[in-house]
């Protein structure tokens, strides 16, 4: 069994992404984020990717369905059953194969347990870089995917780490957070402020345990992130997703588009 093999496998299995980072680009993290304190003997971490459909974001978008599609199929069903049951089949084969293999779902320090963070060890894993807004970019579907992890004890040659540079002299996701809650620092850095997150109306959600502390991938920032990389990434569509101007919601409440107050119906829906 080879690195090549266990790939092939995680796309059997259904994997959209899969790479693999050997120890020695993880074994100086903090006991906290570091895979030798779950399994001293693990000698590479295996990642895998489920991408998410562009179009679970369409009824956010549109501001007419919220929970159905995108809270479904683009986040829990995608992570915790799909996801989840691609994880479970390969670390099966992989113990057919006399490896012990350890499947773990992103979670966050807050929970009291060694978890390593997702995006440290995708990057080792050659499958892409932390963006400017703190969303893990691929070359293949942008800010759209979420991983799991496989820590085995298995020799496995890792994948080239990438370099690319997808926030060059963009501020798409800054400049679209409708309450502010990412600043841009002398050094080029941006700051997310979680607690404003945790309060945004426009396609946010909290997720208590996760490692990405709020869930903003389908909100007004991810989807200024998808729209800016849509030509430079692999996965590409017949038709832009944006349609029309993007509607906000305020801390108060205040719903507007295009700077005017926005009449809504059966909910949240953006003026026509």
């Amino acid at each position: 069994m080879d690195a090549a093999e266990v790939k092939k496998m995680a796309r059997e299995f259904g994997a959209d992404l899969v790479g693999i980072a050997p120890i020695s680009r993880l074994q100086n993290l903090p006991p906290q984020r570091n895979p030798l304190s779950i399994s001293d003997r693990t000698k590479a971490v295996v990642v895998i990717g489920y991408r998410i459909l562009r179009g679970t974001m369409r009824g956010i978008e549109e501001g007419t369905n919220f929970g159905s599609t995108y809270g479904m199929f683009g986040n829990s069903w995608l992570e915790h059953e799909f996801l989840s049951r691609t994880a479970y089949l390969l670390t099966s084969w992989l113990e057919e194969q006399g490896v012990e293999a350890i499947p773990l779902l992103p979670s966050t320090e807050s929970s009291g347990q060694n978890f390593p963070d997702y995006r440290v060890v995708a990057e080792a894993a050659g499958l892409g870089k932390v963006g400017k807004g703190g969303f893990f970019l691929t070359k293949e579907y942008g800010h759209r995917q979420r991983f799991a992890m496989i820590l085995v004890d298995a020799d496995l040659a890792g994948d080239p780490i990438q370099d690319i540079d997808f926030c060059r002299d963009c501020d798409a996701c800054v400049k679209a957070c409708p309450l502010q809650a990412m600043t841009v620092g002398n050094d080029g850095a941006v700051a997310i402020d979680f607690d404003l997150c945790n309060r945004c109306q426009n396609g946010a959600s909290p997720k208590p345990g996760s490692c990405d502390k709020v869930d903003r991938y389908a909100a007004a920032c991810g989807r200024a992130c998808m729209i800016a990389l849509a030509d430079k990434i692999a996965n590409k569509f017949a038709q832009p997703f944006r349609k029309r101007q993007a509607w906000s919601i305020g801390l108060r409440g205040d719903k507007k588009l295009d700077g005017e107050k926005v009449a809504f119906v059966g909910g949240v829906c953006p003026k026509q």
